[in-house]
């Protein structure tokens, strides 16, 4: 009886067995089925992302290093680090009184020049020219344009001859009449017709040759020369007289007052200009670094002293893109930035790249400036960063 119980259970416990074993093949799918199958649940193997990576910096889009071309003692420091600065403020100012001196100096000599008594003395030399000029023209016209006209030529002959006859008589008085022409009256009387004969003879010689001669050519070159002259100097004196009465002041001007004119505009552009030189102005909008000079300290020409940052207007540059990955690397391709101190990602995109190689310890790396999407809060010039280019697009 036992025997049979034994054997009954045993019977059971195959046939609960082979119900269990049907049952899971019927609801677990095959490996292969569940990966495969339209009713799977598994989510598919993410797709992996080709790009660089590379270290940078926030970097203002505008920079500059201020210094002066000057050398000087400290007068005026205006700003502190950390200020906000407007473009044109000025920052910080050097002794200045030798500077203003020369200005004033430069100055009171350009309003001599131009002052109405100026313009009365020019005025007075361009009436000379004209007179001058006058004479220039009857001189050369007196060589050229001599007459052949035969009634003049017979005048000029019969004064000539009554000259002439004038001399003889007077020479045969004089050779008549005794004594000494210091001493005798009647004999200085005879020496005086006997000089005014002469210079009569040689005035009818004169205008007998005027009128039967030809004009000499080295006098007429003599006389266009000086027409010429008389005309350039009019033109200078009479532009000098239009600059001092309001006009503006010509680049092709000369002459002896214009040149003078010149020298002293130029004198006063640059007395204004070693006097702008002891200022240091904000080239830009933006906010001061890095200063760190005091009044009365001496100032040597161009060594550093603020830098004014565009702190509104800021990029990334990378330090470190290896030379490996540069080719990859397109301008508009997407990238995403950790900036490390604000512990935040921001996109971006890569806006230029380095055509020229530097070196880090030894690679050659490339720069590549990314502009971002947005600039976060808190976004400072110098901070440092990761960079994901996304090379893959």
């Amino acid at each position: 009886m036992m025997k049979k119980s034994i054997f009954n259970w045993m019977v059971l416990i195959v046939i609960l067995a082979l119900g269990l074993s049907a049952c899971a093949n019927q609801q677990t799918p095959s490996t292969q089925d569940n990966a495969s199958g339209p009713g799977s649940n598994t989510a598919p193997p993410t797709p992996v992302v080709s790009g660089a990576t590379a270290s940078g910096f926030v970097v203002a889009d505008q920079q500059a290093s201020m210094a002066f071309k000057l050398e000087g003692n400290v007068k005026l420091v205006q700003v502190k680090t950390g200020d906000p600065v407007r473009a044109g403020q000025v920052l910080v100012q050097l002794d200045d009184a030798s500077e203003q001196i020369a200005l004033d100096q430069a100055t009171l000599t350009l309003q001599q020049l131009t002052s109405p008594a100026a313009l009365a003395v020019a005025e007075q030399t361009v009436a000379a020219d004209q007179q001058t000029l006058d004479n220039a023209q009857s001189g050369l016209n007196n060589q050229l344009y001599y007459t052949f006209d035969a009634t003049a030529i017979q005048n000029a002959e019969a004064n000539l001859t009554l000259a002439n006859n004038n001399l003889s008589n007077a020479q045969k008085a004089y050779s008549n009449v005794g004594g000494d022409p210091n001493k005798d009256a009647l004999k200085a009387l005879a020496y005086q017709r006997l000089y005014n004969a002469q210079q009569a003879d040689q005035s009818a010689i004169n205008s007998y040759n005027w009128w039967t001669g030809k004009p000499d050519q080295e006098e007429i070159n003599l006389r266009t020369s000086q027409l010429a002259l008389a005309k350039a100097k009019l033109a200078e004196d009479q532009t000098l007289v239009s600059v001092l009465e309001g006009d503006p002041l010509p680049s092709n001007a000369t002459g002896a007052g214009m040149v003078q004119l010149r020298q002293a505009y130029l004198a006063v552009d640059q007395a204004q200009a070693n006097l702008d030189a002891t200022r240091l102005v904000a080239p830009f909008d933006g906010e001061v670094g890095n200063i760190s000079i005091s009044i009365g300290d001496y100032i040597s020409p161009g060594q550093p002293i603020l830098v004014v940052s565009d702190t509104k207007d800021l990029h990334v540059e990378t330090t470190d893109l290896s030379e490996r990955d540069v080719p990859s690397v397109k301008i508009g391709q997407e990238v995403t930035v950790s900036i490390k101190a604000l512990n935040q990602d921001v996109k971006g995109r890569v806006s230029a790249i380095s055509p020229v190689s530097d070196t880090l310890g030894g690679d050659v790396v490339y720069k590549v400036n990314i502009i971002l999407n947005e600039l976060p809060a808190g976004l400072r010039a110098g901070m440092s960063v990761d960079v994901q280019i996304n090379t893959g697009q």
